[in-house]
């Protein structure tokens, strides 16, 4: 033996290897299975309900089958059991498997079939699993293409902070509220930006100086200065100090405008699981918060 040999019992071969990460990878697709289905359980309401991995059930022939998800729960008095096989494959699933699992389904008495896999089926064990009534599924983490037909996936935002800045603030007053003042006379007011300023003739706030400056019209774009006229035919112009009846406002302003830097949403981010059903082809999305899309 050389320096760089080793004896048997302190080597792994190849397929050892292979055949170890396959085992850790199809255990670790039950259990992301059960997860999934326990999620679907708690939306649908079915409450008392156990969902188990890896468990044996022996069949009328006194076999006994290791089942990788298992649920069973009573309706109505009724039995129900459910056994879902897991199968983590990156090419589609063949007849042969369809029809192993349908061995298993004969042997149980009662047992509703679900046969789950990643990529998809052979034309053959979709028609062998239609005609023996063994629902098949698609179930994967990660959303292909396909899957967002027709929802939307990428969401691409852009804000804008876009303040307004008042620099006049002119009322339009009545011809019964001029009566009242010298030519030329100024009117000094006093306000805060959120009381109630602008009245009804039923005496009902309508606006307030902040309100006024969040309609002032832009278009997203810096403005230096523009003007815009507010109508309020028979209101009245309210201070602490003054009582003014009014038809219009009139308001010099200018638009600052900042534009952040644009955020991109993946829907991606928030999906948990993709349940396709096979034969009808209606596809379930599973969020991470536990609800269904």
């Amino acid at each position: 033996m050389t320096e760089n040999e080793l004896p048997d019992e302190y080597t792994t071969t190849a397929n050892e290897e292979v055949e170890q990460n396959s085992v850790t990878k199809g255990t670790d697709y039950e259990l992301f299975v059960k997860a999934v289905y326990e999620a679907l359980l708690a939306v649908e309401g079915v409450e008392n309900v156990t969902v188990e991995h890896n468990t044996k059930l022996t069949g009328k022939s006194g076999c006994k089958h290791q089942i990788d998800v298992y649920w069973e729960f009573r309706l109505v008095g009724c039995l129900h059991k459910i056994a879902i096989e897991c199968k983590s494959y990156d090419t589609s699933v063949s007849i042969g498997r369809i029809r192993d699992f349908y061995g298993v389904l004969v042997d149980i008495p009662n047992l509703q079939g679900i046969f789950a896999t990643t990529v998809g089926y052979q034309s053959g064990a979709i028609k062998y699993a239609s005609h023996y009534g063994i629902n098949i599924k698609e179930i994967r983490k990660t959303p292909v293409d396909a899957d967002w037909n027709g929802r939307l996936r990428t969401l691409h935002l852009q804000i804008n902070i876009v303040e307004p800045n008042i620099l006049a603030f002119r009322p339009d007053l009545s011809s019964t509220a001029l009566t009242h003042y010298q030519p030329g006379q100024e009117i000094a007011v006093q306000f805060l930006n959120h009381d109630p300023l602008i009245f009804d003739s039923q005496d009902n706030p309508i606006e307030t100086f902040e309100s006024l400056r969040k309609k002032l019209p832009h278009s997203n774009e810096d403005i230096e200065f523009a003007t815009h006229r507010f109508d309020f035919p028979n209101h009245i112009l309210k201070t602490a100090t003054e009582s003014i009846d009014i038809n219009a406002v009139t308001i010099d302003y200018s638009v600052k405008v900042t534009k952040c830097d644009p955020i991109k949403m993946s829907a991606d981010e928030f999906v948990k699981a993709i349940i396709k059903d096979v034969e009808s082809g209606k596809t379930i999305f599973l969020t991470k918060d536990g609800q269904t899309r």
